[in-house]
């Protein structure tokens, strides 16, 4: 078609076209809006369901995507917050790969009931039918499954947590010569290996967020099915703690109580908790939601000045391992029943020894998700990991750390250890000004910023960092000494000639 042809044809178009483009739009009477609007309302009122803040909750999608470990070969996502074995709760239940540990919980729910032949599975459903409405409340979504569902998998979840809670109690008392080591399993392709002892295995993931069952329903299976028929008075807690102490060892405070815990996640947490609390004020008014438009994420590069950070202007970051040990601070093992107890005295930082392994990979992961999503907690398990952060630069900090014995690297080399600490900030959030280490990191900089202490860290620097330098300065210094020399005996034969 010609050029001229074209335009016409698009003219006779254009003509023949409305000039205006109608749309029907059906209105609704102000009123029917109204009483619509008000019966969603009532609606919404009447389906609420929960009775207390939730505390078990799904890692956030930005979290848990930034820790992305490794795919089996089933291109199944393996990853710090996902169980191994079994799974606990609504969150990773009837995954394929979980699925072989659900014989072990028949077999521990029938192992408990043998143990105590007073209680009746129906009186054990009963008990969790009344707490059924409160635990579905722990979760911080909704949880599409029928009532008989949910009795059943707090029951049967339960009991098995239970159960590898009070195992060395069971050998002991209950059944010398059996128990949990003789329950074993082998799955061909991933799962668990013979011969391994499946408390071990599973006891990493009874201590991950999105696998966690509430403390009450344990406690009232153990209070049902266990208490009276130890000889020993010891209390759920007692026995949660001493299977946290084979996993972190003397890293657990027993003086926890349980009428504050809510779930193993959370016992854990409040076993190494600093015992001094921020001089700021705790609020929960102040803590920022993890949904908040407004939330602060930082860490996305190394310590960005425009996003994240404390609103202190005075405030700024402490210096790596390296900076400050050329700027005269001493670093010393810290013998504290805390991970988090780190303290600065005199230029001295006391800092307890953390053994990096899979198992703290995995522990600090969940702690600081733990952190971002509750929001009625503070951040120390988070700011712990940013003041580890600080310390941390390249692999040479690393091998400082492990030469002070604060460290002890498991995870293979230092570059890898690096990575890990460099990458526990990334996507998440705190308020720095309420952070127990606030007067820390101000004491640090005032001591590594005094004029004394920069001169020094200067000089170590530029004239000590490596032998070379050091040969260097030392040619120089002696090189001087022989030209001082040979001045003052060329002026010294000058003014006193022999004679």
């Amino acid at each position: 078609m010609a050029d001229g042809d074209l335009v016409e044809s698009l003219e006779r178009t254009m003509k023949e076209a409305p000039s205006t483009h109608c749309i029907e739009i059906k209105e609704m009477e102000a009123g029917d809006q109204v009483e619509s609007l008000t019966s969603r309302m009532k609606e919404a009122h009447c389906n609420q369901w929960r009775q207390e803040p939730c505390s078990i909750f799904r890692v956030p999608f930005k979290l848990r995507w930034s820790h992305i470990d490794a795919y089996d070969q089933n291109l199944i996502y393996r990853g710090p917050y996902d169980p191994f074995y079994v799974s606990i709760g609504p969150y990773h239940r009837g995954k394929p790969q979980l699925r072989p540990m659900e014989e072990f919980k028949l077999r521990a729910l029938q192992h408990l009931l043998s143990r105590n032949p007073t209680i009746t599975l129906a009186r054990c459903l009963e008990e969790m039918k009344g707490l059924e409405l409160r635990a579905r409340s722990c979760y911080s979504e909704a949880i599409n499954m029928l009532s008989e569902e949910f009795v059943e998998m707090m029951l049967l979840d339960g009991c098995f947590t239970v159960f590898i809670l009070t195992c060395e109690l069971d050998d002991l008392v209950w059944m010398p010569g059996e128990g949990l080591h003789g329950i074993e399993h082998s799955v061909d392709g991933g799962g668990i290996a013979p011969t391994v002892a499946l408390k071990e295995n599973v006891m990493y993931d009874l201590l991950l967020l999105e696998n966690q069952i509430p403390y009450f329903v344990l406690k009232a299976l153990f209070n049902l099915l266990i208490t009276g028929l130890s000889n020993e008075n010891i209390s759920l807690e007692q026995l949660a703690i001493e299977c946290l102490s084979d996993i972190y060892p003397a890293r657990t405070n027993p003086s926890v109580s349980g009428d504050q815990v809510q779930h193993l996640l959370h016992l854990l947490y409040l076993s190494i908790i600093p015992v001094i609390e921020p001089q700021k004020s705790d609020a929960p008014s102040k803590k920022l939601l993890l949904c908040d438009l407004l939330s602060i994420f930082i860490r996305k590069q190394k310590f960005p000045s425009s996003s994240g950070g404390p609103n202190n202007s005075n405030f700024s970051w402490i210096p790596s391992m390296t900076e400050m040990k050329e700027a005269g601070v001493r670093f010393k093992v810290k013998n504290s029943t805390s991970l988090l107890d780190v303290t600065f005295c005199n230029g001295v930082i006391e800092i307890p020894t953390l053994v990096l392994d899979d198992t703290t990979k995995s522990m600090l992961h969940n702690l600081v998700a733990y952190e971002q999503c509750y929001r009625y907690t503070k951040d120390h398990v988070t700011c712990y990991t940013v003041f580890m952060d600080c310390l941390v630069n390249t692999p040479a900090d690393v091998s400082i750390l492990q030469d002070e014995k604060i460290m002890k690297n498991d995870l293979g080399s230092e570059n890898e250890a690096a990575q890990f600490i460099n990458q526990l900030g990334i996507e998440v959030r705190y308020d720095w000004n309420e952070s127990y280490l606030f007067n820390l990191f101000n004491e640090v900089n005032r001591f590594c910023g005094s004029r004394r202490n920069k001169w020094r860290a200067k000089l170590v620097h530029d004239y000590f960092s490596n032998p070379w330098a050091i040969i260097s300065l030392g040619a120089a210094v002696v090189l001087l000494i022989l030209t001082f020399l040979q001045t003052f005996f060329a002026m010294y034969t000058y003014f006193h000639p022999s004679s």
